[in-house]
């Protein structure tokens, strides 16, 4: 039901015949003619008529214009289109201009700085966390030789802590200019003219060509030594003062007391480090004056003076 159609209800016009019947008679020049006048209506009515009537004619001025209203579902669309197209160019401008955007923190090595962080993300000031890429970041610190491994999080609101996992030192190895110092894996990670790392053992036997900071050892009995070095526990490493590969058939540790190890071949290395250090706490513990050990799988022993 229409507006028009609620309002008749509501205040139903009167017929033709009761509006005759209502108008009063006038005369004129001796003369009755009828006349009437059209029906009074109520102040409201008349509001409602007026009201209407200026409604409808703003709805059809707006249509003869093509100017019809938007529904507000489109309407809603609009607004979504321009607040993403907001964000969107503030975000471009956080990343082109020189605009400062979080922090950043080194944790994990005291060689290792947050400047050195910076040159190797090539990370300008001030810094801008949304130009920072982490891959990227995170490749350039591994080739540092001081780095094993770089792990990046974040903090709240707005911090980067880029963790250092330091490349530690497990021996040492004469070279044709002075000493190198390897990592687990034999890559040279510093090079001395003197022995500078002396909580590392040494392994001795064996002198290198030209081997470079940053190359890896390929070297079979250098490897060998490594893998033993590498299978012990922590404690069972500050034991260990030297390891001998003179000879790869009989390979020889010494302790920091001087104390003989007989590791024989480089077969099941892991196996006799763990041997080696179970015998060391034997000796300790029984407080046994002992010349050297000989660690054999099959029949370990140990000789005492």
């Amino acid at each position: 039901m229409d507006e028009r159609q609620f309002r008749n209800e509501r205040h139903p016009r009167p017929s033709h015949e009761e509006s005759v019947k209502q108008q009063p008679f006038i005369q004129d020049s001796g003369q009755t003619q009828q006349r009437f006048q059209p029906a009074a209506y109520s102040a409201q009515e008349e509001y409602e008529r007026s009201t209407y009537d200026s409604e409808h004619s703003e709805t059809h001025r707006r249509m003869s214009h093509g100017h019809a209203e938007e529904p507000p579902s489109t309407n809603k669309r609009s607004k979504l289109v321009k607040i993403g197209a907001a964000v969107l160019v503030g975000l471009a401008l956080l990343y082109v201009l020189p605009i400062p955007l979080g922090d950043m923190r080194v944790t994990g090595s005291d060689k290792v700085t947050l400047e050195d962080v910076k040159v190797a993300g090539n990370i300008d000031e001030p810094v801008n966390l949304l130009k920072v890429r982490t891959e990227k970041l995170k490749d350039r610190l591994s080739k540092d030789l001081r780095v094993e491994e770089a792990q990046i999080s974040y903090e709240f609101p707005l911090t980067m802590v880029v963790n250092i996992v330091e490349r530690r030192a497990i021996a040492v190895i004469p070279s044709q200019f002075g000493y190198l110092t390897l990592d687990k894996t034999g890559q040279v990670v510093a090079s001395e003219p003197a022995i500078t790392a002396t909580n590392v053992p040494i392994i001795s036997g064996v002198k290198t060509g030209n081997i470079l900071l940053g190359d890896t050892i390929t070297n079979p009995d250098i490897l060998a030594a490594l893998t033993y070095l590498n299978a012990l526990s922590r404690d069972g490493f500050k034991n260990i003062a030297e390891v001998n590969i003179g000879d790869p058939d009989n390979l020889l540790a010494y302790t920091v007391n001087g104390l003989q190890l007989r590791l024989g071949n480089s077969q099941d290395l892991a196996k006799k480090a763990e041997l080696s250090e179970s015998m060391i706490k034997d000796i300790e513990t029984r407080k046994v004056n002992a010349q050297y050990i000989d660690v054999n799988l099959t029949s370990p022993y140990i000789k005492a003076q």
